[in-house]
C-alpha cells in the first residue's frame, strides 16, 4: 500500500504553472537584467540561454532592432501596450510588473477587419439594451467579433455554483442555456484570479506549452500573465465538452464577481490583444449598464419597503396593546421579509401565521435558538439550509429549511422567527457534478485526483433540504422590524397613552396652525398685492417703480403658493408621501443667498463644504431647508463677524446636515418649548419671527421619515441636525 495524497481542483496553483501557451512569449526581468524566459523566446530572437539570462533587456530589443517607447515602462502593475514589427510581422507587446518583476509578453497580431466596429458594438449595448435583454445583446456583439461556436453568460450563485443564464450557439451543437454547474468547474482560487485578470484564453487546448526557464515556477507570479499555460484539469475539461479552444472575460459589478462571458469553439482558435481587449471593454460596458440597471431597481425597491415600514410601524405602535398590534400586523411582519412562515415568541405567548410546522417543531427551534443565541451575529441568524445543519429532529422539517431568527435582546427568550419552506425544485446540471477519481504513483505516493466529467449532457437532481436563499433587502426589513419591536416592546401601555395624547396636542396646534396660515396670513399678502397693483396703474410705464411693484407681485404670489404648499402637506398622512431622491446642492446655495438679501446681511460668511443627496418631497426639503438656514442668517446677522457653515454627511442608513451659526444661541430655559408652535425663545424679541418656522420644520422631517434636533449654547450659536432618509443602498446584486 502507497501513502495516499489527495489533490482537488480547487488545491491547484493555477498562477504559477510555470509555462506559456504556443501563441506568446515570455520574458521576465528584475532591474532589466533577464532572470526567465519561456522555452520558444530562444527561437523567436535566435538566441541562445547561456547570453540571455542576465543581459539588459533594452541591449536585447535593440540587437533585434525593436522600438520600444521605454518613458511607458514602470513598475507599477498597470498595463502598457506597445505595437512592434519583427521579421515583416506585426506583434504587440504588453509589459506590466508584478511581485518584483517585469514581465514582457509577445503575441501576434492578427489581421481582421471587425475591429474598426468597437464604437458601433458599445452603442448598441448602450442604447439597445435594458435590464431584460442586456446579455444577448452583448453576446450578439460579442459573437460578431471572434465568431466562436458557443457563447455564454455565466453568472456565479450565492453558493459559487454557476448557471448559464444567456447564450448564443451555433446550428448542431447542443444548447447549455439554464443548466447549472457545480462550484468545483470554476473553484474559489480560479474565482480570485478572475478579479485580477479578467481575460483568459485557450487557443489550442491540445496545442504545445513552453516552460519558463531561469527560474523556478514557483517564484514566477503569472497571475497578470496572458499568454500563462492553462491548467491540465482545465484542458481536460474543454475536451471532455468536445472543444479545442475557449476564452472568458469577467463580469464585475459594484468589485464583485457576478459572473463570465464564456466561450468556446470546436477548432483551435486565436484572439490576439486587440480582439481580446475590444471583448473585455464590451463586457465592463455591459456590466456597468446592468449595475445601473439593478441599482435603480434597489432604490425602488427600498424606497417602497422604507414607506412600507414607516406605515408597519405606526401601525404597531398606534395600538395600546402592543401584544395585540403584532397579532394584527402579522401578515405585514411576515411578507416584508418575503418570507413564507412566521413565528413570534413574546411574553410567553406564540404567534403563529402562514406556513408553520407543529407546536413540537416550533419549541424545538425555538430552544435551539436559546441554547445557541451566543453565537448569532448581533443576535440575528440565517440560513436557508436550517433543517440540515442544525441537527434537529423536526416532524416538518421541510418547512424550516430557510429560516431568520431575530432575538430581542440578550437577556429575554422573545423572539422574532421569519421561515420559507424547502425550494422543491429540479436543477439541471451540465453533466453529473461528481467528479471521477482517478490514480497515480509518483515518487511512491498515490496521487488521488478528481477528474473532469467525460458528458455534459443534462443531468436532474431533486434539490432538498434546501430553501432560496434571504436576500439583503429581507435581512435588513428584519433588523428594521426588530429594532422597531425592541423599543415599542419595552415601552409600557401608560406610555403609549401619553405618546398618543402628544399626537393628538400636536395635531390640534397643526390644525391651529393650518388656520392661521389661510387665514391670518392670506388676507396681508392679497392687500399688499392689491396695493401694488394700484400703484401701477398710477405710474408711467417709463417709470422704472414697475420693475420693482411687478417684483412685488411676484414675490407674493410665490409666497401664496408656499403658503397653499404648506397648507397641502399638512394634511398629507406619511403613508401618501411619494419620497425621492432629490440634489440639494443647487437648492442651498440659492436659498443661502436669498436669505442673506431677506435678513439684511450681506457680510455673512456662508461655508458649504458637502451637499449630499437627500430622500425626501421636494416642497417639503425646501420647507425644511428654508426654515433653517434663513433662522442662522437671521440669528446671527448682529454678530461681528457673522458666519453660517452647511455640511452634509453621508452614514450607513441615513444622510445627516449640520446647519451651525455663531449668533445668539438658545437658552437652556428655553429648550422644552424649541418646536412648539408660535412659541418664541426668551432672547429672541429684538429678531421679527412668529415662532412657527421650526415647528413646521419639524413636522415635515417626521412625515419624511427623518427627524431634526439641535445643539446650542447661549451667546455661543446653535447647530441644528437634520437625519433624512439616505436615498441609495450599496448593496450586492443578486
Amino acid at each position: 500500500m502507497y501513502p495516499k495524497e489527495y489533490v482537488n481542483c480547487d488545491q491547484e496553483p493555477i498562477h504559477i504553472c510555470g509555462a506559456v501557451q504556443e501563441y506568446g512569449f515570455l520574458i521576465g526581468t528584475k532591474d532589466s537584467k533577464i532572470t526567465f524566459y519561456s522555452d520558444n523566446i530562444l527561437e523567436f530572437f535566435s538566441q541562445d540561454f547561456k547570453t540571455l539570462l542576465g543581459k539588459d533587456i533594452k541591449v536585447l530589443f535593440d540587437e533585434q532592432n525593436l522600438d520600444i517607447n521605454w518613458n511607458n515602462v514602470s513598475d507599477s502593475q498597470e498595463l502598457a501596450i506597445q505595437h512592434i514589427h519583427f521579421q515583416d510581422e506585426e506583434y504587440t507587446l504588453a509589459i506590466h510588473a508584478n511581485n518584483g518583476f517585469t514581465f514582457y509578453e509577445i503575441e501576434k497580431v492578427i489581421p481582421h477587419h471587425k475591429i474598426n466596429k468597437e464604437y458601433q458594438a458599445i452603442q448598441n449595448i448602450l442604447r439597445m439594451s435594458n435590464d431584460e435583454n442586456i446579455w444577448k445583446v452583448l453576446l450578439t456583439e460579442i459573437q460578431n467579433i471572434i465568431d466562436y461556436d458557443r457563447a455564454m453568460i455565466y453568472q456565479f450563485l450565492y453558493d459559487g455554483s454557476g448557471e448559464v443564464v444567456e447564450e448564443s450557439v451555433k446550428e448542431g451543437l447542443d444548447s447549455y442555456l439554464h443548466l447549472h454547474y457545480p462550484e468545483s468547474d470554476i473553484p474559489a482560487q480560479a474565482r480570485a484570479l478572475y478579479l485580477k485578470n479578467p481575460v483568459r484564453i485557450t487557443s489550442h487546448a491540445s496545442g504545445k506549452t513552453y516552460p519558463i526557464l531561469g527560474t523556478s515556477k514557483e517564484q514566477i507570479d503569472l497571475t497578470y500573465s496572458v499568454t500563462r499555460a492553462t491548467s491540465p484539469v482545465h484542458v481536460q475539461y474543454i475536451k471532455n465538452s468536445g472543444m479545442e479552444a475557449s476564452f472568458s472575460t469577467s463580469i464585475i459589478i459594484n468589485g464583485v464577481l457576478w459572473g463570465i462571458v464564456a466561450c468556446q469553439n470546436a477548432k483551435p482558435k486565436h484572439l490576439d490583444l486587440q480582439s481580446r481587449l475590444l471583448v473585455e471593454t464590451l463586457t465592463r460596458t455591459s456590466a456597468n449598464a446592468f449595475a445601473t440597471f439593478k441599482s435603480r431597481e434597489t432604490l425602488e425597491d427600498y424606497q417602497r419597503i422604507n414607506l412600507n415600514n414607516i406605515s408597519l410601524r405606526q401601525n404597531l405602535l398606534s395600538e395600546e396593546n402592543f401584544a395585540k398590534a403584532l397579532e394584527n400586523n402579522i401578515d405585514d411582519v411576515m411578507k416584508t421579509c418575503g418570507a413564507e412562515g412566521m413565528i413570534i415568541k413574546i411574553n410567553n405567548e406564540i404567534l403563529t401565521h402562514g406556513n408553520v410546522p407543529n407546536l413540537s417543531d416550533i419549541e424545538k427551534i425555538i430552544n435551539w435558538s436559546k441554547d445557541n443565541n451566543q453565537d448569532f451575529e448581533e443576535n440575528i441568524f440565517i440560513s436557508n439550509t436550517f433543517c440540515k445543519t442544525s441537527n434537529l429532529e423536526l416532524d416538518n422539517s421541510e418547512l424550516s429549511c430557510g429560516i431568520i431568527i431575530s432575538v430581542l435582546g440578550n437577556n429575554t427568550s422573545d423572539m422574532l422567527i421569519w421561515m420559507r419552506k424547502e425550494q422543491g425544485q429540479k436543477i439541471k446540471w451540465a453533466g453529473n457534478p461528481e467528479k471521477e477519481i482517478v490514480s497515480e504513483i509518483k515518487d511512491g505516493v498515490e496521487i488521488i485526483k478528481f477528474s473532469p466529467r467525460q458528458s455534459f449532457e443534462v443531468w436532474k437532481e431533486y434539490v432538498k433540504d434546501t430553501a432560496l436563499p434571504w436576500k439583503i433587502k429581507e435581512i435588513e426589513s428584519a433588523k428594521w422590524i426588530t429594532s422597531v419591536i425592541l423599543k415599542a416592546s419595552h415601552t409600557k401601555s401608560s406610555q403609549i397613552l401619553d405618546l398618543n395624547n402628544q399626537l393628538k396636542e400636536l395635531n390640534q396646534e397643526l390644525d391651529s396652525f393650518s388656520y392661521t396660515i389661510s387665514h391670518d396670513l392670506n388676507t396681508p399678502l392679497t392687500v399688499i398685492k392689491l396695493n401694488a397693483q394700484l400703484m401701477k396703474r398710477l405710474i408711467t410705464q417709463e417709470d422704472n417703480t414697475h420693475k420693482y411693484l411687478d417684483n412685488i407681485v411676484n414675490q407674493v404670489d410665490t409666497m401664496s403658493d408656499m403658503i397653499k404648499n404648506v397648507l397641502e402637506l399638512s394634511k398629507i398622512k406619511k403613508s401618501e408621501i411619494e419620497l425621492k431622491k432629490i440634489e440639494v446642492d443647487a437648492l442651498i446655495n440659492k436659498l443661502a443667498e436669498e436669505s442673506k438679501v431677506s435678513f439684511d446681511s450681506p457680510d455673512t460668511k456662508i461655508i458649504i463644504e458637502n451637499t449630499p443627496e437627500v430622500l425626501g418631497d421636494p416642497t417639503m426639503v425646501y420647507q425644511v431647508f428654508g426654515n433653517v438656514i434663513g433662522n442662522a442668517i437671521k440669528y446671527s446677522s448682529k454678530s461681528s463677524k457673522p458666519t453660517v457653515k452647511i455640511i452634509g454627511e453621508v452614514y450607513e442608513n441615513e444622510v445627516m446636515y449640520k446647519i451651525s451659526d455663531n449668533g445668539i444661541g438658545i437658552d437652556k430655559q428655553d429648550a422644552g418649548k424649541m418646536f412648539k408652535i408660535f412659541s418664541r425663545m426668551s432672547n429672541a424679541t429684538a429678531f421679527h419671527g412668529n415662532g412657527v418656522g421650526l415647528n413646521i420644520v419639524q413636522h415635515l422631517m417626521e412625515k419624511m421619515g427623518g427627524e431634526i434636533t439641535y445643539e446650542s449654547e447661549s451667546g455661543i450659536g446653535t447647530t441644528f441636525i437634520l437625519k433624512f432618509q439616505k436615498p441609495d443602498y450599496d448593496f450586492s446584486i443578486s
